[in-house]
């Protein structure tokens, strides 16, 4: 039907412009209740609030919206005819899109009145029908609040195990002076001969509870729109809150934010009951450890858990290993937490965690077929392939020193070398401000004087590459001596300019690589080494590149910049008959690009024609020993990278860095099938599925990464490998994971996979991830253990954080840890439900008489008794177990 034309566009249509469509309900059908006094997504329906909305069978009706009630005479168009009262027009008068005339808001809310209506009919009709729709629907799904009293009513009879037909509900509505309000005694009868067939009442409350979500979806991204808008407080903070925006509507859940108490009181008297009628069953999520579950009935709902222990007792290195830096250097003794250290692909990362100074260790010494050492402790964590990898061009394996020394050397006849660790990557450093350019510096390392700017080539391309940078060389006398200018200055002035730029940098009367120019970016080190390379670099027969120089510190300079670059390097000494006591020695450093070093043609060739193909050997350096020395002081550090490597020694060695709540993940969906998550910010999700495995088959860990393992092993593997592998246990590795990201997870996997159990290792390793810098590093800790303790009560799920404790037991006689020992926040303790401190007597003493056995010290239970329970420790298996039990 057309609607009249009307003159003045803005004005609204008179009233009796509105019209009943064919298919709309009669009006003693419409609940009795104001329009301002229903919710703004039930307001369009009723008579204040219909303009703009139309019946789903009118061109302008939402989707679903069939039974609205009026459509307009002009199709339903007319919001775009009459603009809404919020309507925004941009400067050339056109409608913004979103706001008024009948688009954006004033859509009408999602919902379909139809299959509503077969909802409650078919409940009307069918017992087994309100059995049904029960599961699927609450009242506040309806769209209509006369659909929402009309359900309560019949879940109300039904409860009582009283029939619910029309008579009944009308009955019981009656009672409750809602009869009216739902359109009578009629609309209950209409509501019966609507339905086609009551068996399908669950499939229409399906869609009744689609629509719902849908509105709620509608509403939670207008509340979400009006938070960016106002853009008050942090912007994490708002990112937060549209999370948890979008998280509640599909929760479930009805509870009121307070409730009396009378109220609390009837759950828990059910609660009880149930957990008398399980005859002492486990309520909570079990752990594996029989003595800890009859002490805390398992983990529970809502719990937050610490288990504490000292960091590792191992992985360390000497204090005097030297770390490369992205600045330069420091060592395993001076680096300290938030320090930058390089990972194995040269990119910079940060010292998360650094444990105390450990003596006592038993210590080895690697020795690697290019020269290096580095002294470790037994259990310090190496990244090699063997040879067998290495032939099947596999992936390297983590190992400890212990076991490279086990399987050092290859069954051949020539017992080769089997262990071998990759090259670094080329340090990926930003470009920096030099005062020099890095190919002057260079040229005049290698051929330069050494207490002037003055350098000695007989090469035109040098000279020209010199000028390239800006600098003139003056050529003095007949000698191929040439002093270095400033383009063209006063030749003179200039000079002495040169040198004062070499005194600056400290190198004139003390050659040697500066720092600055060590971690510059690769394309300036590149033009560093051919400077030093064209004026004192010459090609070996094998077309290997050698540098040699009598001077012991530009040698060393030289070999950090090679390595530096990502080369394999290797340093021979050699005593020179003829040279002062002062300079007895020459070091000639060698390595074997397999791309373009030198800028002279002549040189260029030479290397060309005598280079040899790129081979594997060239990528890496191989173990060639690993013997036992006196233990000395080590230490370790942790880094947020995801392999967990980092660069050791002056060859700049990638080495690696580091099972309770393991076992708890193990129990909880191994063993019991409950989901679970562990979020591993310290080893990969590789070697957490390794451990895993070592502990359900009971084949050792050290067997599984050195390869070295036997038929009943693979057959303990493979009978294993199922049960494990169809485990709901999820693990995420990823670096750097805020509180935020984490909380995002752990809600996605509560609402896809029903979860029951959060592993965080470890709380030190955590980062807050907001812009609100904390004031200190305790403060942030303070922060992210009180979010967990939140996460636990909105997803009703335990959650346990593993937390590192300070040198307090080491200080102690007995060496036993106290709750006052955790680790940067007091926090931790108050947050925590239950605190478990771990304790290993034969970590301290090699000969203890409880050796194999641990501690777990239940020092804080907010909700029982505190107890110590002794389990055993099978570290070749990576697990704890329970004690066996003597029967008598």
């Amino acid at each position: 039907m057309t609607g009249p034309q009307y003159d003045d566009q803005d004005a609204p249509p008179p009233e009796d412009d509105w019209q009943p469509s064919d298919d709309a309900f009669p009006l003693d059908s419409f609940p009795d209740v104001p329009g301002d006094r229903l919710p703004v997504s039930r307001r369009a329906n009723t008579p204040a609030g219909r303009e703009g909305s139309g019946s789903g069978s009118g061109s302008g009706g939402s989707s679903g919206g069939g039974g609205g009630g009026f459509q307009r005479r002009d199709g339903g168009k007319g919001g775009d005819r009459f603009p809404g009262k919020g309507e925004r027009r941009d400067r050339d008068g056109e409608r913004e899109p979103g706001f008024g005339g009948g688009e954006g808001f004033e859509r009408v809310p999602p919902q379909d009145l139809a299959a509503e209506q077969s909802v409650l009919g078919g409940m009307l009709l069918s017992k087994d029908a309100i059995a049904d729709v029960v599961e699927v629907l609450k009242p506040a799904d309806y769209y209509r609040p006369a659909h929402e009293l009309i359900h309560g009513a019949i879940l109300d009879l039904y409860a009582r195990g009283e029939p619910a037909d029309p008579i009944t509900v009308a009955g019981e509505l009656t009672k409750r002076g809602e009869l009216a309000r739902v359109g009578g005694p009629s609309y209950l009868h209409t509501l019966v001969n609507s339905v086609p067939t009551a068996a399908n009442a669950e499939y229409y409350a399906e869609i009744v509870h689609e629509r719902a979500v849908l509105r709620r979806l509608v509403e939670a991204g207008t509340r979400i729109a009006g938070m960016g808008y106002a853009a008050e407080g942090d912007v994490d903070d708002i990112v937060n809150a549209a999370q948890a925006e979008i998280y509640a509507v599909t929760e479930q859940r009805t509870n009121e934010d307070y409730a009396p108490l009378a109220d609390i009181m009837e759950g828990a008297l059910d609660e009880i009951e149930a957990i008398g009628s399980r005859s002492g069953q486990m309520s909570g999520v079990p752990t594996g450890f029989a003595d800890f579950d009859q002490l805390t009935n398992g983990l529970h709902p809502g719990q937050m858990i610490v288990i504490a222990a000292r960091p590792a007792m191992g992985k360390a290195l000497a204090l005097d290993t030297p770390l490369p830096t992205p600045d330069g250097w420091t060592t395993m003794g001076g680096v300290a937490v938030g320090d930058l250290l390089l990972d194995a692909d040269g990119r910079p990362t940060r010292v998360v965690a650094a444990t105390e100074v450990m003596t006592g260790r038993p210590c080895y010494e690697v020795c690697f077929d290019d020269g290096t050492t580095v002294i470790a402790d037994a259990d310090h964590q190496w990244l090699t392939e063997t040879r067998a990898v290495r032939r099947a061009g596999g992936s390297g394996r983590v190992v400890t020193t212990k076991e490279i020394a086990a399987t050092l050397r290859c069954d051949t006849s020539d017992g080769r070398a089997n262990h071998s660790v990759r090259n670094t990557a080329a340090l990926d450093l930003p470009e920096q401000d030099l005062p020099i350019p890095p190919y002057a510096l260079g040229a005049w390392l290698g051929g330069g004087h050494t207490d002037a700017a003055r350098i000695t080539t007989t090469d035109p391309e040098v000279l020209e590459r010199l000028a390239a940078d800006g600098l003139t060389a003056r050529r003095i006398g007949d000698t191929p001596t040439y002093a270095l200018c400033h383009g063209a200055a006063e030749p003179e002035t200039s000079e002495r300019a040169c040198a004062a730029a070499l005194r600056e940098l400290g190198v004139l009367g003390r050659k040697h690589v500066p720092a600055a120019y060590l971690r510059g970016s690769v394309a300036q080190r590149r033009a560093l080494l051919a400077g030093l390379l064209d004026t004192d670099g010459t090609v070996s027969a094998t077309g290997s590149v050698q540098f040699a120089v009598a001077n012991r510190e530009l040698a060393e300079g030289f070999r950090d910049l090679v390595v530096g670059l990502g080369h394999r390097c290797d340093v021979a000494t050699e005593r020179v008959n003829g040279r002062s006591e002062e300079s007895p020695t020459v070091w000639t450093v060698t390595f074997t690009p397999t791309g373009e070093v030198f800028g002279p043609a002549r040189e260029r060739v030479v290397h060309a024609e005598r280079r040899r193909p790129a081979t594997p050997r060239l990528r890496q350096r191989y173990v060639v020993d690993v013997r036992e020395v006196d233990s000395v002081r080590v230490r370790c550090v942790e880094v947020d990278n995801p392999d967990h490597l980092y660069l050791a020694t002056r060859s700049m060695v990638p080495t690696h860095n580091s099972t309770l709540a393991l076992d708890f993940a193990r129990a909880c969906s191994i063993h019991n099938n409950l989901p679970s998550v562990i979020f591993s910010l310290e080893m990969g999700r590789n070697e957490i599925a390794m451990r895993l495995l070592s502990a359900e088959a009971r084949v050792a860990l050290h067997h599984m990464r050195s390869g070295n393992m036997t038929d009943d092993d693979w057959t303990r593997v493979a009978r294993r490998m199922p049960e494990v592998s169809a485990a709901p246990l999820y693990i995420d590795d990823s670096p750097n994971l805020s509180m935020m990201e984490i909380r995002a997870k752990c809600r996605r996997l509560k609402q896809r996979n029903d979860l029951r159990l959060v592993v965080i290792d470890y709380l030190q390793l955590m980062q807050s991830g907001g812009s609100r810098r904390a004031e200190s590093r305790q403060q942030e800790v303070s922060d992210m253990s009180r979010n967990l303790k939140l996460l636990a009560k909105e997803l009703e799920v335990p959650v346990i954080a593993l937390s590192q404790l300070n040198r307090g037991p080491e200080q102690r006689t007995d060496k036993k840890p106290m709750v006052s020992d955790l680790r940067e926040s007091g926090s931790i303790e108050q947050d925590a439900d239950m605190v478990i401190l771990l304790h290993r007597e034969d970590a301290y003493e090699k000969e203890s008489p409880r050796a194999g056995e641990a501690d777990l010290i239940v020092a804080k239970h907010r909700n029982g008794p505190t107890a110590t329970i002794t389990v055993a420790f099978q570290g070749h298996y990576s697990r704890f177990v329970d004690m066996t039990r003597d029967v008598t």
